[in-house]
């Protein structure tokens, strides 16, 4: 390697990395505390309980090939008290998905959720 070519790559080197983009550490990664999944009739609903550095964090997903119907989710904390109510449709392919932050000091989450035709079913997320 010729000097011109160490100057010069040493030189991008040291830009990229006083840039950020070259050995720093990204933002933290969301840990998974508890996931489940299950059949609400013909649709298949995915539920994640994850925590990062400073919230926990529900993730809903359904998955029910249908589009343009209507579902409501229900997240309860462990004293029935409700945290939150969503409606939602399904997009093109017929799924969703929603995010909900919640209080980190719930050990125990109850998800409802109800979609078209009378598809009920209920999932519960432990910390």
């Amino acid at each position: 390697m010729t000097f011109a070519r160490k100057v010069i790559t040493t030189v991008t080197a040291a830009g990229l990395a006083g840039a950020g983009l070259v050995g720093a550490a990204g933002p933290a990664q969301a840990t998974v505390l508890d996931r489940e999944q299950k059949r609400c009739g013909a649709a298949l609903v995915t539920a994640e309980l994850e925590r990062d550095s400073r919230e926990h964090e529900v993730d809903v997903e359904v998955y029910s090939q249908r589009r343009g119907e209507r579902w409501r989710i229900v997240i309860r904390d462990s004293d029935g008290e409700v945290l939150h109510r969503i409606t939602r449709k399904t997009n093109r392919e017929g799924e969703f998905d929603v995010w909900r932050s919640v209080p980190r000091s719930d050990d125990r989450l109850k998800l409802r959720i109800k979609g078209p035709n009378k598809q009920r079913c209920t999932l519960t997320l432990r910390a």
